[in-house]
């Protein structure tokens, strides 16, 4: 038995974030104009940022209309695609903004000492 919370918080991170602004920079200089909106599934979000308060974007390989379900179907093409915007991405994110503790973020938004 592995007793598990039930809680997927919800979360969004605005447009102009820094974060968000690193990845739709990435996905233009790669593939144009990118669309920024929504995504109406569950993600792993709900803990990196709705529980921890840790930024993400979501991106990722796939149609969304067959996210998480249960034949869903990826494309090849799609894993190199988003493997070139993970990696432009980080290198237009400011990291003066970084102090190499992945657990600040949380800390300020939390009681929760995860250290």
């Amino acid at each position: 038995s592995y007793p598990t919370e039930c809680y997927f918080p919800t979360w969004v991170i605005p447009q102009d974030h820094k974060v968000t602004e690193a990845m739709a920079a990435a996905y233009t200089e790669l593939y144009g104009e990118p669309r920024i909106d929504k995504w109406t599934f569950s993600t792993n979000g709900v803990t990196i940022q709705g529980r921890y308060g840790i930024p993400c974007v979501g991106f990722g390989p796939g149609a969304e209309s067959q996210a998480h379900a249960p034949n869903e179907v990826t494309y090849k093409q799609d894993l190199p695609t988003c493997a070139a915007l993970y990696v432009a991405a980080l290198n237009l994110y400011d990291p003066s903004q970084a102090d190499g503790n992945a657990t600040t973020y949380r800390a300020e938004l939390t009681d929760n000492d995860i250290k």
